[in-house]
């Protein structure tokens, strides 16, 4: 005889009712084009080269680069040479006109860097013949509206540099610049965010015992607190070195893949995530028999690699840039349609695993293009620059891409909702995939005492999937469930503030691409905000006071 049971009670917890306005987020593969390629200069008489861009965390960017006249011959006159720049807003509008950064002029100005803080000021960097005379590292600094923040200043203090200048910023503005010289390796010199010099310059890099040639060529990519990480070039090894906020080295050299003396290892690149966790890419003169390739290597805050060296393309001249979750973006130089040499890009999420498939930037593949420039923006919107020619000299042209969308209640990372249910009886909760109005897969993670509510959704890790927050009626305890689709991979204890206490929402409120919490007093109707990252709170501050006739939408 069959058994008749009384149907189970479940309660449908639609994550957009819990959480009035979660950010879990999917990132888009491989990034849609927000609208076709784009001239940025406007002045066509001279020979335009060398683009450099930055991006703050809500989208605004800058493209820098360098030009120059040319003779009758058609041949770069380099005495004559300028820096010039143009800013844009997040919808890829020009915010007035392109501008000179340098203010010494008829020299040589040339080979541009550009670093962007959160909230919009740059620093640009370069190689150079300064006012007082002699070849140099110069920088400027400008506020998020363009405005000098006093005049260029001379960098370097000894012999003459040799190769193209690197600038980074953190959070709040701090930057560094580096820079190698002939027989001395890798310079730098650190700023605090008005500009004035933490100290004289310092050598990061000497000869590697590899080989007897100093470290040229080197990027910096730099976390929110102002630690760095430096990578440079020594012939057939891209090295590199971490640092504190203070300059301090952190652990010694480490060296990317394997040294072998029949292939050539050049022109890295490097960024950064707020956390400290980064990124190495440079090209390989041997990529799986295909000739010049791109490769990288992933490696945490500490600087322990993370998984193995992994190919991104077939070409040269890559770049990378990061958003706030950890994902990030490749660039390089590729042989495409047309039969000529295009810009091409690849995605990548914080584990490292390909999102969507290699893209070409460029929409128009009838001329040579090479040697691109990107920024991501904390929602893994990017901006990719680079040089071509334009029918009559060499111009810089762009494109925006877009990053994460954000869907309310994604556990897989697949960009669309799915519905997270918990039985009011047992305590059982069970997530279903969904796609579209179909069921893919479902899954029991956890039964919790009915003392336990959930708060709230949100992405508190950066890796594009939600993770839930679990609050203690009795005790006031708080518990977050970092989630991976239908699996728990870990939980902790980030707090127990007192029952007055109530989670309002879940947002991100630093833009750093994680969850952080807006929490309300009952009684006195004091809002706070806790920063976190990860299960860590990392700072937390009362956003204002309002009484109970007042929500949160």
């Amino acid at each position: 005889m069959l058994e008749t049971k009384t149907p189970k009670r479940f309660a449908l917890v639609l994550l957009a009712a819990v959480c009035l306005t979660p950010v879990a987020t999917a990132r888009a593969a491989p990034g849609d084009p927000m609208g076709d390629e784009f001239q940025v200069n406007t002045t066509t008489v001279d020979d335009q080269g060398n683009p450099t861009t930055a991006m703050d965390a809500d989208g605004d960017f800058v493209v820098a680069w360098q030009s120059c006249p040319v003779d009758v011959d058609g041949l770069v006159i380099r005495d004559g040479c300028d820096v010039l720049a143009q800013r844009y807003d997040p919808a890829g509008a020009r915010q007035g006109g392109e501008f000179l950064v340098n203010a010494t002029v008829g020299q040589a100005q040339l080979l541009p860097d550009v670093a962007m803080d959160p909230d919009g000021e740059f620093v640009v960097v370069w190689w150079g013949y300064g006012p007082g005379g002699g070849y140099g590292i110069f920088a400027r600094r400008f506020s998020a509206e363009g405005e000098p923040q006093g005049p260029e200043f001379q960098v370097n203090t000894t012999e003459t540099p040799t190769a193209a200048p690197s600038v980074a910023m953190d959070a709040d503005g701090d930057f560094v610049v580096v820079w190698s010289a002939s027989g001395t390796g890798v310079l730098g010199r650190r700023y605090n965010t008005a500009g004035e010099p933490q100290g004289g310059e310092f050598v990061l890099a000497t000869t590697l015992s590899l080989y007897s040639t100093a470290p040229w060529d080197p990027d910096i990519a730099m976390d929110a607190a102002g630690n760095f990480v430096v990578a440079w070039e020594n012939r057939r090894v891209i090295g590199g070195q971490r640092y504190d906020a203070s300059g301090v080295a952190q652990g010694g050299v480490f060296n990317t893949g394997s040294w072998n003396s029949s292939l050539a290892a050049a022109r890295p690149a490097v960024a950064m995530h707020a956390d400290g966790d980064f990124v190495v890419i440079w090209e390989s003169s041997d990529y799986g028999g295909q000739g010049l390739g791109v490769l990288g290597q992933r490696y945490s805050a500490a600087g322990e690699p993370r998984g193995s060296t992994f190919q991104v393309g077939v070409g040269d001249w890559p770049k990378v840039a990061m958003d706030g979750g950890g994902d990030f973006v490749v660039t390089w130089t590729g042989y495409g349609t047309g039969s000529v040499w295009g810009v091409h890009g690849q995605r990548f999420s914080a584990e490292g695993l390909r999102q969507g498939g290699e893209f070409q930037v460029n929409l128009f593949p009838t001329s040579t293009q090479v040697g691109p420039s990107v920024a991501m923006d904390a929602d893994g919107d990017f901006v990719v620059a680079w040089p071509k020619w334009d029918g009559d000299r060499d111009g810089v042209f762009a494109r925006r891409f877009g990053g994460a969308e954000r869907v309310a209640g994604d556990f897989d990372g697949d960009g669309k909702a799915d519905v997270l249910w918990r039985n009011t009886t047992t305590g059982q909760t069970i997530v279903w995939l969904m796609d579209g109005g179909t069921r893919l897969a479902e899954g029991s993670i956890g039964t919790v005492p009915a003392a336990w509510a959930i708060a709230g959704t949100g992405d508190f890790n950066g890796d594009g999937k939600a993770d839930i927050l679990w609050r203690n009626s009795s005790t006031g305890n708080t518990i977050l469930w970092k989630m991976n689709g239908l699996e728990r991979l870990a939980a902790a204890s980030i707090g127990a503030p007192p029952l007055a206490w109530t989670v309002e929402q879940l947002r991100d409120y630093s833009g750093d691409g994680l969850a952080d919490i807006l929490w309300r007093n009952t009684q006195t109707g004091v809002a706070l905000v806790w920063r976190m990252s990860g299960f860590t709170k990392v700072a937390s501050g009362a956003a204002g006071t309002l009484n109970s006739d007042w929500e949160v939408r």
